[in-house]
């Protein structure tokens, strides 16, 4: 039985070895399999499937207003590692700077002209994401082919900044917070519109969007033109595509009954009312004759761009244009409510009346 014993012995030994290996190769198998489970896929606003990271901690923004919805879905602006440095801007000049002070030390160097990336310095700030305007098709290129995951975004409609803040609860693994935002974001845009959907077209106020001295304007295709709608107005500048600059003769020949001054730039309803702008005669328009010329607000940002606050911009927008059918609007009290439910934040009253210009307009 002896000399039997011994090669069954080497049989078992070989076996166990075998299996010493095969779980070596489960294990690494596992690993890999983990690897791939850290990863998830977005699609972006241009139909694209972009793989990132499953927990993201590092984010670099190109559109502007991106830094305050990412801290109204996270409740934090930590993980924006870089911005446009007009977003800068606005953080500074607004409240965003007070809520998420980790904000204002975001790099923006690596910003050229326009939408254009340094791919160094943007290398630099190791993001797990970057998230471009998807016409930026160059910029995107060469990002990816810098090794780095780009979500492209789309902008004009109201679908369009609802799946902005979808796509950014994704990111973060927030999708109910997003999901709360949408929703006020439609409660608001139905209630508004059943005031304002019956109103007849001849009564309808004509507006004009004044977005720079260069009277650079907003027409069909913009979410301005969008809002100024839903608020019961009448762009006068609907039959213009994008953000044509027009004239004063145009203007003249409009005659709107509220401008309404951007607050992507520094001029003030005064600068319009007292004929400040050199080369401009506003004297002859209705909306100058009759002091109905109103700087737009700016609170996590600026609210003539698409954001988390558009909500605010509808209301504030239809008390302009319609003060005695939103009369039961306190927009003191909106803004307050917005910043306590979304920003956990407690806005003094003369913050909030700040912010709304009340004591310039």
């Amino acid at each position: 039985m002896k000399w039997i014993s011994k090669p069954m012995t080497l049989i078992l030994f070989i076996a166990l070895i075998g299996l010493i290996f095969v779980g070596a190769g489960c294990s690494k198998t596992t690993t890999q399999t983990s690897q791939v489970n850290d990863k998830k896929s977005i699609i972006d606003q241009l139909g694209r499937s972009v793989e990132i990271p499953n927990k993201v901690e590092r984010i670099v923004t190109l559109p502007m207003p991106l830094p305050s919805i990412i801290y109204a879905v996270d409740g934090s602006g930590s993980k924006v590692v870089g911005m446009h440095p007009t977003s800068a801007k606005a953080l500074n000049t607004g409240i965003l700077a007070t809520l998420a002070p980790e904000l204002k030390k975001t790099p923006t160097s690596f910003v050229q002209e326009g939408f254009t990336v340094n791919i160094e310095e943007l290398l630099k700030l190791k993001p797990d994401v970057v998230i471009q305007w998807g016409t930026e098709e160059k910029e995107i290129k060469k990002m990816e082919v810098a090794g780095l995951p780009v979500i492209a975004l789309t902008q004009g409609t109201q679908g369009d900044l609802e799946g902005w803040i979808k796509i950014i609860g994704q990111i973060l693994n927030k999708e109910d917070r997003a999901s709360e935002l949408i929703a006020f974001q439609q409660k608001t845009i139905n209630d508004i519109k059943s005031k304002t959907s019956s109103i007849p077209a001849e009564k309808k106020p004509k507006v004009y969007y004044f977005l720079n001295e260069n009277l650079q304007t907003a027409g069909t295709g913009t979410h301005h033109n969008n809002w100024i709608g839903i608020a019961g107005g009448k762009n006068v500048a609907a039959s213009l595509n994008g953000f044509p600059n027009v004239n004063m003769e145009q203007l003249q020949t409009w005659n709107p009954d509220i401008i309404l001054i951007s607050n992507f730039t520094d001029l003030q309803p005064d600068d319009i009312l007292q004929n400040k702008i050199k080369g401009q005669d506003w004297s002859k328009i209705d909306a100058v004759k009759n002091k109905k010329v109103y700087k737009i607000p700016l609170a996590g940002y600026r609210w003539d761009a698409p954001s988390v606050e558009s909500p605010l911009m509808l209301k504030w927008l239809a008390q302009v244009q319609y003060s005695d059918i939103f009369k039961d609007y306190s927009m003191v009290d909106e803004l307050k409510n917005f910043c306590s439910t979304f920003y956990k934040y407690d806005l003094s009253n003369e913050k909030a009346a700040e912010i709304l210009n009340i004591s310039k307009q």
